[in-house]
């Protein structure tokens, strides 16, 4: 030991001990409301996100199944028109490659 320092009592290390656990169990209290309210964001960001992400598809999916149907070839959709959003049906797209074809010699 350095001069002129005193050595602490034994009462005072059990003073300091009791202070330093008490720290300690207050330290863990606060450590583990972090943890809850990081877990308790986390959850409400994912739910936020699947709501950004997931209404606007809910809200398309009456134009969306349309145009899967008409793109599988289901012709029992009567919604789906046969120019779907303006562009050519297969037939038109024939006759216009037919009309483009090179002459045979």
């Amino acid at each position: 030991m350095e001069p002129g320092v005193e050595n602490p009592s034994l009462e005072e290390l059990h003073d300091l001990l009791k202070e330093t656990h008490d720290l300690v169990k207050e330290n863990h209290k606060l450590l583990k409301r972090m943890e809850r309210n990081a877990l308790i964001s986390f959850v409400v960001k994912a739910i936020v996100w699947l709501l950004i992400l997931g209404v606007p598809l809910f809200f398309l999916s009456t134009y969306l199944t349309p145009l899967i149907s008409a793109i599988e070839g289901n012709t029992a959709s009567s919604t789906v028109p046969s120019g779907l959003l303006g562009l050519p049906s297969a037939a038109q797209m024939q006759r216009i490659i037919e009309l483009y074809k090179p002459a045979q010699k």
